[in-house]
């Protein structure tokens, strides 16, 4: 079976090298992109698109669908994803330039279609986390040697050895409002919405996304996908046998399968086309914007407000990184939040630092009255409002109306 398996990707490279009127599955989400939303794809999401080209993408979706298929090391590396940090630290071939890295291309035809790409879809991604030091090793492709990152080869220190205390801070942000609220604090910043005042200082989050790259998987592979530990595990065994990935994908089923508060509508999306589909559904709107935090720049330092606005929308979808194999977020919509553009400047020069993205839960009566953020506040539910930072992983939608 793992022979006829081997042979089958061998072949699909192969096609996938030859054919060079195959489609590429980031074509068609960026095309997917430009009919829903109004502006630019931002560089997080498109260092998210899939490599995979359609031959791929029909072939592992009618093997998703059969009982007896897992993903394996080489599935994983095909389709971008991070099965485990074992298998995974040599997922893509990258040349590095001025501290930005350049992912390269394995055909010429996957090389036209990143050419076509916006300008920032070249920076894929845009930064690598501090915490994984990074280096080169030749390792055989099936038609040449060719060079991928990879990170400490100690098995202790394997690319992201932390990553379940990464997640905890992230995670706590991600569900401040979810009845799973046995997480901790951490260093997450929340704060009243009186702290967004031109000249106040703010300490802002640490906004690097704590979690490996993974791209999206095709939508139709995607939506046959359960969030479920059974059937995550069945087609993803090596990201349950490693202890990194194991916990913080178990965080993820819980969450996503947690109740939901009053007025709350939520999802777990599994693809791209899923997050705008749900955030257009759950919007009302025919066509949205995307709204982020501008970069990583001032991460866990203490900045001054120079200016903010409140974004003009009374409905918005906040959509969260979460771990799972492939790319996922957790988007939910709450009645009563208000968005905010924060301008953030250096304390002592007054230069523009990020321009952050804020999000005020403005009711909170129906969160649960042990959730530590009324500690850390000092107030009981329903008395107050609850505001933080949204990192570079996050997003918001909001309608083409919205003035934004």
């Amino acid at each position: 079976m793992a022979t006829s398996h081997w042979f089958m990707f061998f072949l699909l490279s192969v096609l996938s090298s030859t054919c060079n009127s195959v489609p590429f599955v980031g074509s068609n989400q960026l095309k997917f992109w430009k009919e829903n939303v109004v502006n630019e794809m931002p560089p997080s999401l498109v260092s998210k698109l899939s490599p995979m080209n359609m031959i791929n993408s029909q072939y592992y979706t009618s093997l998703v669908s059969k009982k007896a298929f897992s993903f394996d090391t080489q599935s994983c590396l095909l389709a971008d994803i991070f099965c485990t940090s074992e298998t995974n630290a040599h997922t893509s071939k990258i040349t590095n330039l001025d501290s930005k890295i350049f992912y390269t291309t394995r055909t010429p035809d996957q090389a036209k279609f990143y050419a076509k790409l916006p300008n920032q879809a070249k920076v894929y991604p845009s930064k690598i986390p501090n915490q994984a030091k990074v280096y080169t090793t030749k390792i055989p492709n099936l038609d040449s040697k060719i060079f991928y990152a990879t990170s400490t080869p100690d098995q202790a220190k394997v690319y992201p050895a932390n990553l379940p205390e990464q997640a905890k801070v992230y995670t706590s942000k991600i569900y401040a409002t979810s009845h799973s609220h046995s997480h901790h604090l951490g260093e997450v910043s929340f704060f009243r919405v009186s702290t967004l005042k031109p000249g106040n200082t703010v300490h802002l989050d640490n906004l690097v996304n704590p979690f490996p790259h993974r791209s999206f998987l095709p939508s139709q592979i995607a939506s046959k996908i359960s969030i479920n530990s059974n059937h995550l595990q069945h087609l993803f065994p090596q990201t349950f046998t490693s202890p990194y990935t194991k916990d913080t994908t178990k965080t993820t089923i819980l969450n996503c399968n947690a109740p939901t508060l009053k007025g709350e509508v939520k999802t777990c999306a599994k693809s791209l086309e899923e997050m705008i589909e749900f955030s257009k559904s759950t919007l009302k709107k025919n066509h949205l914007i995307s709204l982020t935090t501008e970069s990583i720049q001032g991460s866990g330092q203490k900045l001054k407000i120079e200016k903010f606005h409140k974004i003009n929308s009374q409905r918005s979808v906040s959509c969260h990184e979460i771990f799972l194999p492939f790319a996922t977020y957790f988007c939910h919509l709450l009645s009563s939040t208000n968005i905010y553009a924060v301008e953030l400047v250096d304390l002592n020069t007054n230069v523009h630092v990020n321009k952050a993205m804020v999000v005020c839960h403005m009711d909170t009566s129906s969160w649960p009255a042990d959730h530590p953020v009324f500690k850390k506040l000092n107030f009981s539910p329903g008395k107050g409002e609850v505001c933080h930072w949204m990192s570079q992983a996050d997003l918001v939608w909001v309608g083409d109306d919205a003035h934004a």
